[in-house]
């Protein structure tokens, strides 16, 4: 059994603890999470990069840790708000280290769902979702929806950009809730199994929320959301537009942090709140 590491792109975890550098200086640098009962050693490094170490790995267990490395940094990625990703590892078995060099997921500054300076609710908040994020990564389309988070996130796109990324992020939410309820799907729309009725956006809507415990007023969100995507364009104002943009935001992020089983605090919009607590 060998020690794997990994190289990470785009993080802005500062660490928990602290390790000693060469000339006795201390740093701020380390987190450690624990997922499937392994340890993973996440070191911060200058430039948003990043190791992890995962200690006494076996060579038939380095592509389930390759696969934990890579939901962590998902994880990390919805948390922080920016795309953390694994660029490569390395694992002495007597080949080169591995590099993906097809990966280009610029970093970006947009406002974090869990503070990254806070390195304990970091690590609280990967070792408490990554059990549902597993379960649920493939029938929710969980990377599909993180990754359009960051996209609708980007600086510098126009509003209608950014609610149109969010009006099919939660289109795909709609949709694998339906599939994961197992209801009928007839004519491009989800079919109620008590009245055989075809059933709205918006009730889907009103299902999906409430099958987490949240009851949000969808009427804005669900009109506006039709008006982008059937003209291309919205009549409101772009303050009103943004207002509906951190509304739709909010709504998201505590709608996946109740998915993923996740309790504590995360931060909203400042018009939702600026933290809320789950």
């Amino acid at each position: 059994m060998s020690n794997l590491r990994a190289y990470v792109m785009n993080s802005k975890v500062q660490g928990e603890s602290f390790s000693e550098e060469v000339d006795g200086k201390v740093v701020r640098d380390t987190s450690v999470f624990t997922c499937e009962g392994q340890r993973f050693i996440l070191q911060t490094k200058p430039e948003q990069l990043a190791e992890i170490l995962v200690e006494n790995v076996a060579p038939e267990q380095v592509t389930a840790t390759m696969e934990a490395i890579e939901r962590i940094c998902w994880l990390l990625a919805f948390a922080t708000q920016s795309q953390v990703a694994c660029n490569g590892h390395n694992y002495p078995d007597g080949t080169p280290p591995k590099v993906h060099n097809s990966i280009h997921r610029p970093g970006q500054n947009a406002d974090p769902v869990i503070d990254p300076a806070d390195g304990a609710a970091i690590r609280k908040f990967v070792d408490q979702t990554y059990p549902q994020y597993k379960a649920l990564e493939s029938a929710r389309s969980l990377k599909v929806v993180i990754d359009y988070m960051l996209q609708a996130a980007r600086p510098g796109l126009p509003m209608e950009c950014k609610l149109v990324f969010l009006s099919v992020l939660l289109e795909n939410l709609k949709h694998t809730y339906g599939t994961h309820q197992q209801y009928a799907f007839r004519s491009g729309k989800f079919i109620d199994p008590a009245t055989n009725a075809s059933l709205s956006f918006k009730v889907m809507m009103t299902r999906m929320f409430g099958a987490e415990g949240m009851a949000p007023s969808l009427k804005p969100l669900v009109d506006l959301r039709n008006e982008v995507l059937h003209t291309g364009v919205a009549s409101l104002t772009h303050a009103q537009q943004k207002l509906q943009y951190d509304a739709a935001t909010d709504l998201i992020r505590e709608y996946l942090l109740r998915l993923l089983g996740f309790k504590g605090n995360f931060n909203v919009s400042p018009t939702g709140g600026s933290v809320k607590t789950i």
